[in-house]
């Protein structure tokens, strides 16, 4: 019974500290922006309906579900010592833990980038992914909208991290925050990212809320998670992407002047 209760700890942890909680905050920071100004920001006319909701929330529980099982295997390997988890906050040096998480970014973001490419290969979508694109103005609650096979993949980047990557948990925390927040972000439908980053020699390269918002509308572009620096060299970014972008931020940066 020790594992069904490690199981249900973790299933409780996803649900609310990994979905419900963040959606919630994040929910409540809009709702205390001036409608007029997110107006102004909203990347789509469209509004999301309540039965799209509802279907988000449904398929996130069910994928919380297969993270919790695919955790609670992967936390055996970790009580029995079989994974490249550390415990001495500078047993491998203070520079390497604080790159650390940025090293699991970086991976993640190219097996995510080709995951994402086969998945919206033919032979493949319907099993893997055409239930997330059925979020076509998506919404938080659309972060964890998989298919099983879809969820298993996607928590296996995460597995990756903690069997093959030397890193402390507290770094590994911060990479699955890191990306927790770009995950909702890419999800919220309006663009709250600069428009000084389209013009920026590093950050350009980064994905900003249009960059997946886009994808959404249009599935043949835009595959990154993190960066586009894929997508750049596959020829997969979208043409107008960053004329999109900056005419939204546009806006948000005459407003503040």
């Amino acid at each position: 019974m020790l594992i069904l209760k490690e199981f249900l700890t973790i299933f409780f942890i996803f649900l609310i500290g990994y979905y419900l909680i963040p959606i919630y905050l994040c929910n409540l920071i809009f709702s205390l922006i001036d409608k007029k100004r997110l107006e102004k920001i909203k990347i789509q006319n469209a509004i999301p309906q309540k039965e799209s909701i509802k279907r988000e929330i449904k398929w996130s529980v069910l994928s919380i579900t297969i993270f919790s099982i695919c955790a609670t295997i992967v936390y055996q390997f970790i009580k029995k010592g079989d994974t490249n988890l550390y415990y001495k906050w500078d047993e491998l040096g203070w520079l390497y833990f604080f790159i650390s998480p940025f090293i699991c970014i970086v991976i993640h973001d190219t097996y995510y980038y080709w995951l994402h490419r086969m998945m919206h290969h033919k032979y493949f979508f319907k099993y893997f992914h055409k239930i997330h694109h059925k979020s076509v103005t998506p919404t938080p609650w659309a972060i964890y909208s998989f298919q099983p096979l879809e969820a298993f993949f996607t928590f296996l980047s995460f597995a990756i991290a903690i069997i093959f990557i030397p890193i402390h948990p507290i770094a590994f925390l911060i990479y699955m925050l890191i990306s927790l927040v770009n995950n909702i972000g890419g999800h919220t439908g309006y663009e709250i990212i600069p428009g000084w980053f389209a013009r920026h020699r590093i950050l350009k390269y980064s994905t900003v809320v249009t960059f997946h918002d886009m994808h959404h509308t249009n599935t043949k572009y835009n595959f990154g998670a993190y960066f586009n620096i894929w997508d750049r060299i596959m020829k997969t970014m979208h043409g107008e992407y960053e004329k999109n972008f900056l005419k939204l931020t546009f806006h948000k940066e005459k407003d503040n002047l």
